[in-house]
């Protein structure tokens, strides 16, 4: 092969990658290396670790990396200064991520045999396996990791161009930098020099399931197995295409060759949790995607995983903790901040939910969902203290509230916005200013599924109880198939509304009777009148022996469960009452006729609203 033009080729692909600066250094590089050519040539050749001990190379290529080390460890015992073996070992060292270590040997190696190939392989390595560290320094670095790990495998093909397994890494490199094109020129340079390197066709394979090609990705990894029977990466590689063929059956089989044969691969193991959860079995995806954290505690996957396992049970703490920890691998996962914002507020976490949201405020992706985040928490913290006492003096809420308006004459048609604003306008005592928020949703509200539920929650927020059940019954007329009465079951699941859930649910069963989801729901809106009735009795045990603030603590645990009560609204009023908190017991009080309409007490509990209502000012 034409040793000059493959060299000086590599290099232009790594200076075109890199900046103008790397790439004058690159070619000054080249040119000294054409300019001492025929010294070089006078000089003896330097002979390759993998010339000298292709077995122990070619195990240390295909991960088996123990049977190698103990082969090295042999052969070093006769030969301890024999620099071949010395590199191979760094190699091994660098395939095993034991690279501190490593780097320390490099460092004394280097100096003492600059002109050894596999030295430098190892280098290039180490620098590569740098860039899925945790570790935050060399995290911030990685484009320089990656272009001194590029330099690298240049010097060991300067000092050798046979050396295939350093085109095949430089092609890994130049993969990372998103040059797919040239990492498939140098992968085919390594196969050239060695036609039956199983790991060049596997990387070629995983160029082309990037691009889409899954048949010509699955001919390379057919290869790549051919001439490696014991490969992991391509087993997993393959799970991969039938995952993405939506073959699951078929993909869980390759996985778990794959784990079974490498069960330290974080990223096969994750692939493997995800293929157990489309098949139903959650406890085994659970299991792989810890056993993924324990493997590769940086790789942030996994845990997004069981957060969502977690979330999808109400298990809210441990899907948090699960999304702090992807936080704190990746800052910048914002959606992760708003989850955690969201679950939060559902558990009534409100310090949480508050800081989370705040965290996304001025966000160009996330700021109206902050904000709109920001006023539910508020209100549901003043809902839950049966008063705006210690809510409306806190400038946060004043703060909001400017940022309500601020995005609402950025996007004035959005209901959210307009919701969120009578919310926190309730809250700094500006009724009108409420009033004019619920009428321009009731007005600007269209005939579709979406805003007749903004608008039932708007009357929530005023207290009319029963214009909002009207009206989220009335939104079940607007679902029209089962993915529909899904969704709005879900919204009013979420806002506590579970009769008319109830009624969505039992809609998608009678356009689909088998539906698992739907019957799920059914069975947990009839789980949360179990718990709620449980709160209710304790609450009334507590009134009972005066203790208003426990009755009013499980009455708050009662309506979480199941909100359209009646009876959990007068109990909580009448415990407000007890309290002498005025606010709160009118609040409830009118709740408990708005649920209740014709109730027996009606005259009574209207003559107490009012007295309420002039002690209250």
């Amino acid at each position: 092969m034409n040793y000059k033009k493959l060299l000086i080729s590599s290099i232009v692909v790594m200076a075109a990658l890199s900046t103008q600066v790397y790439a004058k250094e690159l070619q000054a590089q080249v040119q000294k290396s054409t300019a001492n050519k025929a010294k070089a040539v006078k000089s003896a050749p330097v002979q390759s670790s993998t010339q000298a001990y292709p077995e122990i190379s070619r195990l240390i290529e295909y991960n088996h990396c123990a049977e190698a080390d103990e082969k090295i460890k042999q052969l070093l015992n006769l030969k301890p200064n024999d620099v071949n073996l010395l590199a191979l070992r760094m190699v091994s060292l660098a395939k095993q991520h034991k690279l501190d270590p490593a780097q320390k040997e490099l460092d004394k190696l280097l100096k003492q045999y600059p002109k050894n190939p596999t030295l430098h392989y190892a280098q290039g390595l180490v620098y590569l396996q740098r860039t899925t560290s945790s570790d935050v320094a060399y995290i911030k670095n990685t484009r320089g990791l990656i272009n001194n790990s590029i330099r690298e495998f240049v010097n060991a093909v300067n000092l050798n161009s046979k050396y295939y397994e350093a085109y095949n890494a430089m092609g890994v490199a130049t993969l990372k930098l998103g040059n797919k094109n040239d990492a498939v020129d140098l992968f085919n340079t390594a196969l050239k020099i060695n036609p039956s390197f199983a790991t060049a066709y596997d990387n070629i394979g995983v160029v082309e399931m990037m691009n889409g090609n899954l048949d010509s990705a699955e001919n390379y990894f057919m290869k790549a197995m051919k001439y490696n029977t014991h490969n992991p990466t391509a087993w997993y590689h393959m799970a991969q295409v039938e995952t993405r063929r939506g073959n699951y059956s078929k993909a869980l089989t390759w996985v778990n060759h794959s784990v079974h044969v490498n069960p330290n691969s974080s990223p096969a193991l994750t692939l493997q949790g995800e293929l157990y959860l489309k098949q139903g079995n959650q406890a085994a995806a659970i299991n792989s995607f810890k056993k993924a954290q324990i493997v590769k505690p940086e790789n942030s996957r996994p845990y997004l995983n069981l957060a969502t396992i977690y979330e999808n049970r109400a298990d809210e703490e441990f899907a948090m903790e699960q999304l702090k920890t992807a936080i704190a691998i990746n800052p910048n996962y914002q959606e992760g901040k708003l989850r955690i914002a969201n679950m939060a507020l559902h558990i009534r976490k409100y310090d949480q939910a508050l800081d989370y949201y705040s965290k996304l405020v001025g966000d160009s992706d996330y700021n109206d969902e902050a904000i709109v985040g920001l006023a539910n928490t508020y209100y549901e913290m003043a809902k839950d203290r049966g008063n705006n006492e210690g809510i409306t003096t806190n400038k946060e809420v004043y703060l909001a509230y400017d940022y309500i308006n601020q995005a609402i004459e950025k996007c004035p048609e959005d209901l959210k916005l307009h919701l969120a604003k009578l919310k926190l306008a309730r809250l700094v005592h500006q009724e009108p200013l409420s009033r004019d928020s619920l009428n321009y949703i009731i007005q600007a509200a269209g005939n579709n599924l979406m805003d007749s539920v903004i608008k039932g929650e708007a009357y929530l927020a005023m207290g009319r109880e029963k214009d909002a059940v009207y009206t989220f019954e009335n939104a079940i007329n607007f679902s029209n198939s089962v993915d529909d009465d899904l969704y709005l079951a879900e919204i009013l699941v979420h806002n506590k509304q579970f009769r008319t859930a109830r009624l969505a649910l039992q809609k998608a069963l009678t356009k689909d009777p088998g539906n698992v989801i739907a019957k799920n729901g059914i069975a947990y809106i009839n789980l949360c009148e179990t718990k709620s009735n449980e709160f209710f009795d304790i609450a009334q045990r507590e009134y009972q022996q005066n203790n208003y603030a426990s009755a009013i603590e499980y009455c708050n645990r009662a309506i979480d469960f199941y909100h359209n009560s009646a009876q959990i609204a007068k109990l909580k009023a009448m415990s407000y009452e007890k309290e002498l908190n005025y606010r709160g017991a009118i609040k409830y009080y009118q709740q408990y006729l708005a649920m209740n309409p014709n109730a027996g007490d009606k005259i009574e509990i209207n003559k107490k609203i009012e007295k309420f209502k002039v002690k209250a000012k």
